[in-house]
């Protein structure tokens, strides 16, 4: 594995992976990578997940930092950011805005921003499927790409993880390319990196988030790129990443962007 960082890696703690932080290090050591950033989802909001399925519980999230810190200290030599992901709730932003300020008191370093609900529908959750045959396309993804620059220009997030999430089960709109250019736009002005997620490979759209074309607006707007797995499991972590290196290149990119504590960023050649 080239000198390249997994910044989007989740451990059991979340409710619905596998793999405790110890063995999710254990698997970013094995890869060979430069570094990593644990990106455990903070609590939702109760109404959002009752059963504790989609995030960290609330009283899980101190004792999440607290062990990374104590993994961090027992491999000197390992480059571990300790981050966390945060949901964009569009309709309780404050919630948000609070939510995040908390997780930096507590410790956390580096926050992807990340949309998975909308109007309490969790649009991405295979469960909730069928709830896509009752939409129509074009509005569910006017509505996420709304919230989404919302989010981004809130100034919260570090990083905005998988873009296009809104696509995963292959419901995708006719116009994109006007979507990607507004989005990159509202990137590049407010200074936030973004993900480039090779989880999308492992989902039945079968591309990267975001869409290549996307991935090259950004690029052209000066936008610094992180390459996440999104790992859910130890075997996931850096998830085809030579591929995606060299899509990137392929595209223009010449180095990513690992995040690092207080906004700052340590870029690494692709």
């Amino acid at each position: 594995m080239r000198g390249l960082a997994d910044c989007h890696i989740h451990s059991e703690l979340c409710g619905h992976a596998q793999g405790t932080p110890d063995e999710m290090v254990r698997a970013i050591v094995d890869s060979g990578l430069y570094g990593a950033v644990m990106t455990e989802h903070l609590p939702l909001k109760p109404e959002l997940d009752p059963d504790g399925i989609y995030s960290m519980r609330g009283d899980t999230d101190t004792l999440y930092v607290e062990e990374l810190r104590d993994i961090r200290f027992d491999w000197d030599d390992l480059n571990l950011v300790i981050g966390a992901e945060a949901d964009w709730i569009s309709t309780d932003p404050e919630w948000t805005h609070e939510s995040v300020q908390s997780a930096r008191e507590k410790g956390i370093e580096v926050v992807l921003g990340s949309i998975h609900f909308l109007d309490g529908w969790a649009f991405d959750d295979p469960d909730q499927i069928e709830l896509w045959d009752t939409k129509v396309i074009s509005d569910v993804w006017d509505q996420y790409f709304t919230e989404w620059c919302k989010a981004t220009r809130s100034g919260l997030f570090d990083v905005m993880a998988h873009p296009d999430l809104v696509k995963k089960f292959g419901h995708i709109a006719d116009n994109v390319i006007d979507y990607y250019d507004e989005a990159s736009r509202v990137a590049a002005e407010s200074g936030v990196l973004c993900e480039v997620s090779t989880a999308g490979w492992r989902k039945p759209v079968g591309q990267l988030y975001p869409d290549s074309l996307m991935i090259e607006l950004l690029i052209q707007r000066g936008v610094g790129l992180t390459m996440g797995s999104d790992a859910h499991a130890p075997g996931e972590v850096a998830f085809r990443f030579e591929d995606c290196a060299k899509e990137l290149y392929a595209l223009g990119a010449r180095q990513v962007a690992y995040p690092q504590r207080e906004r700052r960023v340590t870029w690494l050649e692709l």
